[in-house]
């Protein structure tokens, strides 16, 4: 398959090319993604300012590389530009941190899956839990993971607008007790700020605590039981049960 591997940690990330390292073994590899650090941008797009792209060379990788000065939605539009629409699956990740219930809605890294999906090509956001307190991690199990996710889904099932939502648990490979797939859950932090003072402003440093509430049956509570979770997404924020009734609330 013709892959756009991108993500939101920056092209120079150790995730990214850990993902690009595997799947190239099966697959034909191409890499646009941020120039820096693009974590929690969403899914922004760049509209008022040129976006600057160039071919960059990642030693041992034998693919095209290309930097985005943009967000991780941008870098889907311009890897599908790029590779002329000749694209069969975008693959974003692996992220540094896990991409789980709510915590969807701000990450980068589903958004520029979720892009792919919107221009009728699927995609696989990708992401891992780590120990925060290092940064020595190694990829290669979600790699692993994710060349077993696209070879047991195929071509069969990754067509038009499907994404998929894949997490990894921090543990080694032989104790991940296997795949849920599985709904979200929820995931919210709480809003509390440092707060300085600098020429009459005052400024605000999120200092705010990661909670979970791991709903029963939902990616987080699996994830920390030590099951990798897969959650099929869609872009279409319509709550159809509730159409009904606003419907009828303004039909009187």
């Amino acid at each position: 398959m013709r892959l756009l591997i991108t993500n939101d940690d920056g092209v120079d990330a150790r995730g990214i090319y850990t993902l690009a390292q595997r799947l190239s073994k099966e697959h034909d590899v191409t890499i646009v993604a941020p120039k820096e650090q693009k974590s929690a941008s969403s899914h922004a797009i760049t509209l008022h300012m040129p976006i600057r792209v160039k071919e960059e060379k990642l030693e041992g990788l034998d693919c095209k590389v290309y930097s985005v000065v943009g967000t991780p939605a941008d870098c889907t539009q311009m890897g599908l530009n790029l590779c002329e629409g000749k694209i069969d699956l975008v693959v974003s990740g692996i992220n540094r941190g896990l991409n789980c219930g709510t915590d969807i809605l701000y990450s980068g890294t589903v958004s520029a899956a979720i892009e792919g999906a919107i221009y009728g090509v699927p995609a696989i956001a990708v992401s891992m839990e780590v120990d925060w307190t290092r940064e020595d991690e190694d990829y290669s199990k979600a790699a692993e993971w994710t060349a077993k996710i696209i070879r047991e889904v195929g071509r069969d099932y990754l067509k038009g607008e499907r994404v998929l939502n894949l997490n990894v648990p921090d543990q080694p490979m032989n104790k991940i007790k296997g795949i849920k797939v599985c709904k979200l859950g929820k995931s919210t932090y709480e809003g509390s700020y440092e707060i300085t003072e600098e020429n009459g402003e005052q400024i605000y440093t999120l200092k705010g605590l990661h909670k979970n509430i791991k709903v029963h049956d939902a990616d987080l509570y699996y994830l920390s039981q030590g099951y990798v979770t897969l959650t099929p997404l869609q872009f279409d924020f319509t709550h159809f049960k509730e159409l009904e009734k606003v419907e009828k609330i303004f039909a009187k």
